[in-house]
């Protein structure tokens, strides 16, 4: 996934956020650039990411997405808007509508009216928090030996409830494949909105699968909240 810069042709105006200031170095280990970088420092790149660690997924979800303000009458061919409060269908699977749902800083999966993935995992956790009403154990954990014997048998149906879905989605293999192609859309919204360096976002698989299924076509320019992307 490579992130045309200087796109004029963006219909969404960017605010609340400070984007990225790094970029990726453009030459090799082997280069005598990279060679004499190491051994003098004032001839380091500044603004390049040096550090793996930096590029880590971990390092940028959980964050509030960009606010947008979009105006779908600029929108390109082969474009999509990807916005907070918005929600998206890829369509029929098995007879219920597949959407995600886009929050303020992070995607749900839904099959019909059932979560699926981190959704469903979401869901779980907060019928614990709310049941368990802040008791936590000594290392910050929901304390879950204050449970009762009738809340844990709800809990129970939760989770058998959420293995039926699995079932009827026809196993895990392709529970897993519905549920990575969608929660991908986390990341390709962090990259078009500028709060994540692609490299950072190993996903393109995913990615280009659910945007298939949105009618567009990743052999050509993508324009994702405006942003001019090549995969």
């Amino acid at each position: 996934m490579i992130v045309i810069d200087n796109n004029t042709n963006s219909p969404v105006v960017y605010k609340g956020y400070t984007p990225l200031t790094k970029k990726m170095p453009v030459f090799a280990p082997e280069d005598s650039k990279f060679q004499e970088a190491l051994k003098d420092a004032s001839k380091q790149l500044m603004n390049v990411y040096r550090d793996p660690e930096e590029l880590m997924p971990g390092n940028y979800s959980a964050t509030p997405y960009t606010y947008l303000k979009t105006d779908p009458s600029q929108n390109q061919e082969n474009s999509i808007n990807l916005t907070p409060g918005s929600t998206i269908s890829f369509g029929q699977y098995l007879g219920k509508d597949l959407t995600l749902r886009i929050g303020n800083s992070s995607v749900s999966m839904y099959w019909g009216s059932d979560p699926i993935g981190a959704a469903a995992n979401e869901r779980l956790n907060d019928t614990i928090r709310t049941m368990l009403k802040g008791a936590v154990n000594e290392g910050g954990a929901p304390d879950m030996t204050k449970l009762t014997k009738e809340q844990n048998a709800i809990l129970d149906k939760i989770s058998y409830a959420n293995d039926a879905i699995i079932t009827q989605m026809g196993g895990i293999e392709q529970y897993e494949s519905i549920r990575k192609m969608g929660e991908s859309f986390d990341l390709l919204i962090r990259v078009a909105n500028g709060q994540m360096p692609p490299i950072a976002a190993p996903v393109d698989d995913e990615i280009k699968a659910g945007l298939a299924k949105l009618g567009i076509d990743t052999s050509k320019p993508v324009y994702v909240n405006g942003q001019k992307i090549l995969f």
